[in-house]
């Protein structure tokens, strides 16, 4: 019940502020809608849990400053992390959300179909490669770093209860991948990156897409 008041006090506090700040935002940002979506919206988000918002910008004004300035200013503003999505990228990934609970099994889906996709592709780009190709190939090997970031991105957004649910899958070891294969400051192991490919990949993809099933 604690946490349920604690929620409702956060959605109040943040609507308050984005209200307040909206002709800041239109004026600096070209900010045309901009609204809160999932735990925040339902007023069941925790203390610590990041801000979900969704913004719409008007016409000409949407490019990457914007919208990485937009980010900036809202979690100065909020003084809480902000995971801040476009409406269009929104739309096809979350529905209507009935309860905490289908809205759970919902994000997880998500979450899950993303990182099987990002398996299909890293499978499908290697298939008939070994080492040496892929090393020669930069522009696959900047497009399996990526994918093997949102891979661990995922892994580290998938709610406890689906982990705990697949615990033959090692997620500490998954979550790992957001930087530990390719640090920004010494750069991706491609060997270890490969190494995934090659023998992890097709081991794990079955799997996730089990769980993308039972979801």
């Amino acid at each position: 019940m604690k946490e349920q008041t604690a929620g409702a006090d956060i959605r109040e506090e943040v609507m308050v502020a984005i209200n307040a700040r909206f002709p800041a935002m239109r004026r600096l940002f070209g900010v045309g809608k901009i609204g809160i979506f999932g735990s925040c919206a339902r007023g069941t988000m925790r203390p610590g849990s990041d801000v979900d918002i969704e913004v719409e910008f008007e016409p000409g004004s949407e490019t990457w400053t914007n919208f990485i300035g937009l980010a900036h200013y809202l979690e100065e503003l909020l003084g809480r992390r902000v995971d801040l999505v476009t409406r269009r990228v929104l739309e096809g990934y979350l529905s209507d959300d009935v309860n905490e609970e289908h809205a759970r099994l919902n994000r997880d889906r998500v979450y899950l179909s993303r990182m099987a996709a990002e398996c299909a592709f890293l499978r499908s780009r290697s298939k008939d490669l070994d080492f040496k190709a892929f090393s020669r190939d930069e522009t696959l090997k900047r497009a399996a770093a990526w994918s093997v970031r949102v891979i661990g991105e995922c892994a580290a957004h998938l709610s406890p209860e689906r982990k705990q649910a697949a615990p033959g899958i090692p997620w500490v070891q998954l979550e790992g991948l957001q930087t530990r294969l390719s640090p920004p400051y010494f750069g991706p192991d491609w060997v270890l990156i490969w190494d995934l490919i090659d023998s992890g990949i097709p081991e794990m993809e079955p799997r996730i897409r089990d769980l993308v099933r039972q979801t």
